[in-house]
């Protein structure tokens, strides 16, 4: 086991993610200074019915972009690998953050060409659908899906249950089936609005032709 600094957040932060982040608390302040100073890293796991949930990420500090004359901070961060938690404490000895005793998670990175292209092609459906200009992810298998997690309309809930899932086999499954759901909804949403902003025009409505 080994004892990490922990930061619990509102948030869900995954492995290869830049996550940017504005320290004011005194508290976190102590942690990042001594992550800096000793060059290790901290844990975000995200706060499930208010309390840390037993997965997250350690993170690794990049750099410390902008320090203000009252303490706080904004720093630039990095997520590094997963944790599962086995004991958390409130306040680390000696110490004003938390901490908590973790292991870290391996996880298999395997991936099938053929899914991502399928999930790839399912992003891009839902990007059209919202008229976003955002562009879809390309097919490769360098791919992986934490790279999106964020943009492909999952609530916390479903992030923190990506987050628990330690293949990317399963998760590219896990994000097929979601975005199957979700695109129908989506488009629902869609010719409602359209309905919503036509209310008022004038129509050009043909009537039924019934036989008499």
């Amino acid at each position: 086991m080994t004892f990490i600094p922990m930061f619990p957040l509102n948030l869900v932060a995954f492995p290869d993610e830049p996550l940017n982040l504005h320290i004011f608390e005194p508290r976190y302040r102590q942690l990042v200074k001594e992550c800096v100073d000793e060059g290790k890293s901290f844990g975000i796991p995200p706060v499930v019915d208010n309390k840390p949930s037993g997965v997250g990420t350690a993170m690794k500090i990049l750099e410390i972009s902008h320090a203000y004359p009252d303490g706080k901070m904004d720093i630039k961060t990095l997520g590094v690998q997963k944790f599962k938690i086995r004991k958390f404490f409130p306040r680390a000895k000696d110490k004003f953050y938390p901490g908590a005793d973790v292991v870290m998670l391996p996880d298999n990175s395997e991936t099938d060409i053929v899914k991502v292209g399928r999930v790839v092609e399912l992003i891009q459906r839902l990007y059209e659908t919202m008229r976003m200009n955002t562009p879809a992810p390309e097919v490769s298998m360098d791919f992986r899906i934490y790279s999106v997690a964020h943009k492909i309309g999952l609530n916390f809930e479903q992030e923190v249950e990506l987050l628990n899932i330690h293949s990317e086999m399963e998760r590219l499954e896990y994000i097929e089936s979601h975005l199957m759901q979700l695109i129908p909804v989506v488009n629902e949403m869609e010719e409602l609005r359209k309905k919503i902003q036509m209310n008022g025009h004038f129509k050009n409505v043909i009537p039924p032709d019934f036989e008499l």
